[in-house]
């Protein structure tokens, strides 16, 4: 039997149905006929597993004890094997774990393996991973699964495991869920370490769950959160015990160009909230940057990031036959092109001669956007929007159109912008290619926004 949510799973160990042993084990043997197809899962930690499944009984009575869950392939896990699905990365294995993970094993959890993502988390679509591996939509096997936690999404969204962890830069855990029918949360910045967890750009990069429900990823988010020594922009999260009805905000600049299917799912949804809830119009008028801002901002620091990977320390695979090709000839081999586009573009914004005209420029019009997300939620509580203006596309649909694919993110580049917490639920039926409903809350207010989550979750 499968069982969706970590509830059900609990339950099923406590009242004797079913053991952590036997229930992994079997899961182990049967994930990779249930994957095949789509990709999601592309390393399983047999050994690892096998260890901690016989000392699993002294997690008894923690809040995971014997879940299984899968984490993405940019998220340390000492002595395992993570490439971030680069060709640089071949072959390394983690010197260290992860917060993330080590707050999931300390809670009885078990990590049965590595879900599929776009390298060094690059896309939007987990079409990029350096190794050629493409993960298929669980829905629909020609739709892409969106990215660059596609992977940790469709696992999910498969029942292979009740939750995995993605990570969100621009959008690459809530955007995936929305086109896999999950749920998939993005806190604050800084709510959760990001100690141990590959670079992608850190001022914008956060670890978040993908579940089945709002209480699972309370419950994970739970876990998570907090202040690491590990990481200096790790901060705390509390709770405010407001218990007043939430006035909910609908921004107009995000309601424009949406597809048919998922503009007539969200009218329907807004006048149905109109019944329940208090609906404010909100202008954030400096929206209509935040696709230049964030790709200036995201290059520059993965350019910056990516410096450290080179011949000397990783991918030592090619002919050297004098000092520059320890750094350059691996990167030239080894990176994807999706890498390379990031890197060039970074750097040509962070150069002396454009610095100012694209990189200043862009962390002046970041603090606007900040500004006015602030000032919206002095007048409502939570806001909501479709999570991508469009379901997923067609596989390999806009590959050859960089532009095309960036414009993906367009619902979900604001919130790391502004440094937001936000969650993406679905809002379509079964039978229907997934739509998602994203919900932004204030900086800070996560909690709130998970209770409000739950209560728009039961209508």
């Amino acid at each position: 039997m499968i069982y969706r949510t970590i509830s059900e799973l609990s339950s099923a160990y406590a009242t004797g149905i079913t053991t952590p042993q036997e229930y992994i084990l079997k899961l182990l043997s049967t994930i990779k006929d249930s994957d095949k197809d789509n990709n999601s899962v592309i390393a399983i930690n047999e050994e690892y597993v096998k260890k901690i499944l016989s000392s699993i009984e002294i997690k008894k009575g923690k809040k995971l004890y014997g879940i299984p869950c899968l984490i993405k392939d940019n998220i340390l896990l000492e002595g395992m094997e993570v490439r971030a699905q680069s060709k640089i990365l071949n072959g390394h294995k983690a010197a260290y774990t992860s917060d993330v993970a080590n707050a999931l094993v300390d809670e009885g959890a078990v990590i049965i393996g590595y879900t599929n993502m776009d390298e060094f988390a690059f896309g939007s679509s987990t079409e990029y991973s350096g190794y050629g591996n493409v993960t298929k939509n669980a829905y629909d096997k020609t739709k892409v699964a969106g990215g660059t936690s596609g992977g940790s999404a469709v696992a999910v969204a498969l029942d292979l495991v009740p939750f995995a962890l993605g990570t969100d830069t621009g959008g690459s855990v809530r955007q995936p869920a929305a086109f896999n029918g999950v749920y998939g949360f993005r806190p604050t910045y800084g709510a959760v370490s990001r100690y141990g967890v590959i670079a992608s750009a850190s001022s914008f990069d956060q670890v978040g769950p993908i579940a089945n429900n709002v209480e699972d990823i309370e419950l994970i988010f739970g876990i998570l959160k907090g202040k690491k020594s590990g990481d200096q922009t790790s901060i705390e999260i509390k709770k405010d015990e407001s218990t007043s009805k939430p006035t909910i905000g609908i921004c107009s600049e995000f309601m424009s160009n949406l597809d048919d299917s998922v503009e007539s799912k969200f009218t329907t949804l807004i006048d149905k909230l109109k019944q329940s809830y208090e609906i404010k119009s909100i202008n954030l008028p400096h929206t209509k940057y935040i696709l230049p801002v964030y790709y200036i901002l995201q290059t520059v620091e993965a350019a910056s990031n990516l410096e450290r990977f080179d011949q000397i320390r990783y991918a030592q695979t090619q002919p050297i036959a004098n000092a520059d090709d320890l750094f350059f000839k691996a990167r030239e081999a080894e990176f994807g092109e999706e890498v390379k586009r990031r890197i060039m573009l970074g750097t040509y914004t962070s150069s002396a001669g454009y610095y100012d005209a694209y990189y200043n420029q862009a962390c002046k019009v970041r603090k606007i956007i900040q500004d006015e997300y602030a000032q919206a939620f002095k007048e409502v509580d939570v806001m909501i929007m479709p999570a991508c203006p469009f379901p997923a596309w067609d596989i390999g649909g806009k590959t050859q159109d960089p532009m095309a694919m960036y414009t993906a993110d367009i619902m979900t580049v604001s919130q790391p912008i502004a440094k937001l917490p936000a969650i993406s639920m679905p809002l379509s039926s079964k039978e229907e290619l997934p739509i998602g409903l994203q919900i932004v809350g204030a900086e800070g207010k996560d909690m709130e926004l998970l209770t409000i989550a739950k209560a728009l979750e039961s209508m």
